[in-house]
């Protein structure tokens, strides 16, 4: 999938041809046939004919606010499959559906171990929470594993919650002390560290978003974050096991590349939090994309894919197993 991100203010966008031209210091085109996604923050102004050319070429716009979290999309019709979004929906609120919960939560928390490990094999497991962190995941990965009793939403959330917050705490040791993270803060976030994976989170998102809508699932209505209104929820379902792999991977290696600066980052507007500077977001923005870019195994089909490539193939299995009352959906993961 080709995306765009347009995340200055006052970048101004303009149609021609088939053509985006995009305007701020500099001017930048990009065709159409070209793009398939579309990602947009605060302070960008499209024109009425960009506008029109998103809804009659089907191409996704997600925006989103400055602090990376999800605000809307824009979308035109599309093909679906309604049988597929009818068996999502009779699946919602029943023992099967918190089997896919547990699944998703499961390929959090096992990929959250595995990227620790790597950090524990480099260190050869001197650094004691790192190696207790590890082994307090396993024991609820473990937990997890089993789906033959499906467990409820609410042990699914504590669970959930506890290894987050043993893993947030190990992740601590993947970056020099100078950048003071100390876990997971967030709304707003209020350190480099956090500010960093909030936005990564908010792209990941739309990625999943568009993914979902190509899958023919809805978006809004998950298993496990279920149907809390004005959310996207299955796309945070769907989003869990590549939070690790995908935005904490690309922030750990960004940071370790000493390419950015305390200095790179700055107040948010309210002074509550702490925003990434133009620079930040285009760094993190190609750390992101090139991991996307990357080609993994995919074991369902035994060959390699890009990542980005896989969030579809998950997708598009989500759906076929709700459509065959299935449970055969697997959470990609990393060793």
């Amino acid at each position: 999938m080709t995306a765009l991100y347009l995340t200055e203010p006052g970048t101004k966008v303009h149609y021609k041809n088939q053509t985006f031209t995009i305007k701020k210091n500099q001017t930048y085109t990009c065709r159409l046939s070209e793009l398939e996604l579309l990602v947009i923050l605060p302070g960008v102004q499209l024109t009425d004919a960009v506008i029109s050319a998103l809804l009659d070429q089907g191409i996704e716009a997600i925006f989103l606010r400055q602090d990376g979290q999800f605000r809307g999309r824009l979308q035109a019709s599309f093909a679906s499959n309604p049988l597929i979004r009818l068996a999502q929906y009779r699946t919602v609120e029943t023992s099967f559906g918190l089997a896919f919960a547990q699944k998703f939560a499961y390929g959090k928390i096992r990929n959250q171990r595995a990227l620790l490990q790597i950090k524990n094999r480099a260190t050869k497991g001197k650094i004691a929470q790192l190696s207790e962190s590890i082994d307090t995941i396993n024991v609820y990965q473990l937990q997890l594993k089993n789906i033959d009793k499906p467990r409820t939403r609410d042990e699914l959330m504590g669970i959930e919650g506890i290894s987050a917050r043993s893993y947030y705490q190990a992740l601590q040791h993947f970056f020099p002390p100078h950048w003071q993270f100390n876990g997971r803060n967030r709304r707003p976030p209020k350190d480099p560290i956090n500010a960093l994976l909030s936005w990564g989170y908010g792209v990941l998102l739309a990625r999943i978003f568009a993914v979902c809508v190509k899958a023919g699932l809805d978006p809004y209505l998950g298993f496990f974050h279920s149907i809390q209104p004005y959310r996207p929820n299955l796309v945070l379902d769907l989003m869990e096991e590549f939070r690790p792999i995908l935005v904490d991977y690309a922030v750990i290696s960004l940071i370790q590349s000493q390419m950015l600066d305390i200095a790179d980052f700055q107040p948010s507007s309210d002074g509550q939090g702490i925003w990434l500077s133009v620079t930040a977001k285009k760094l993190l923005l190609r750390e992101l994309e090139e991991r996307m870019n990357q080609y993994l195994l995919y074991p369902p089909q035994n060959r390699k894919l890009k990542l980005n490539q896989i969030f579809l193939e998950q997708a598009r299995m989500l759906a076929r197993c709700l459509l065959e009352s299935s449970l055969d959906y697997e959470p990609f993961f990393i060793k």
